[in-house]
């Protein structure tokens, strides 16, 4: 009688580790995450974590390339590009993956560790490819506007779980939003 072992679908199983990263970076951060919660979170012995990754350092920084590539799908074109975000950051009910990934950077960066391995992740020019898709004058400027907006954003979100967020409320909190947005993405008259 032959036994056979079920096998597991690697794709699907590396999946799970790199979500189960995500939400746990954004919910506490770099240094507050160990293997095994992510391994645990992902439903997976986390010894599988140092097979598909090499350890939680490796795996912190697929999440942080995982996020910038799904920033740059994000972008698309211009002028839709303030309604799509805002819907992310309002998406409840724990926002979207951009809302996420953002709260990876802003929870990890306090970690001198993070900090570098966000350097590796990213390049020593993160903002550089956002500042060539805003262009024009002072895209530097804006592109670091953008971010710091996004991320306020993110923490108010985080902190204000309870925030009344009726249905006209959040028409109008949209309207807003996506008014700040657009405004980030115009040079200065």
């Amino acid at each position: 009688m032959t036994t056979t072992t079920p096998t597991r679908d690697a794709e699907a199983t590396r999946h799970a580790i790199l979500r189960a990263a995500l939400d746990l970076f954004a919910e506490e951060g770099f240094e507050a995450v160990g293997v095994r919660s992510i391994g645990a979170r992902a439903g997976v012995d986390y010894s599988l974590i140092s097979r598909y990754f090499g350890g939680k350092d490796e795996l912190f920084v697929e999440v942080i390339k995982s996020g910038s590539v799904n920033w740059q799908r994000r972008w698309g074109d211009r002028e839709s590009f303030a309604e799509r975000v805002t819907d992310d950051v309002l998406a409840v009910p724990n926002g979207g993956r951009v809302l996420r990934d953002l709260l990876v950077l802003m929870r990890s960066a306090g970690s001198d560790k993070a900090k570098r391995l966000i350097d590796e992740a990213l390049g020593h020019h993160g903002f550089r490819d956002l500042e060539a898709w805003i262009g024009g004058e002072d895209a530097d400027v804006r592109a670091r506007l953008l971010m710091g907006f996004l991320a306020g954003m993110a923490i108010t979100r985080d902190l204000n779980s309870k925030f009344d967020l009726s249905h006209e409320r959040a028409v109008v909190m949209r309207e807003q939003l996506r008014s700040a947005v657009a405004a980030f993405l115009m040079p200065a008259t």
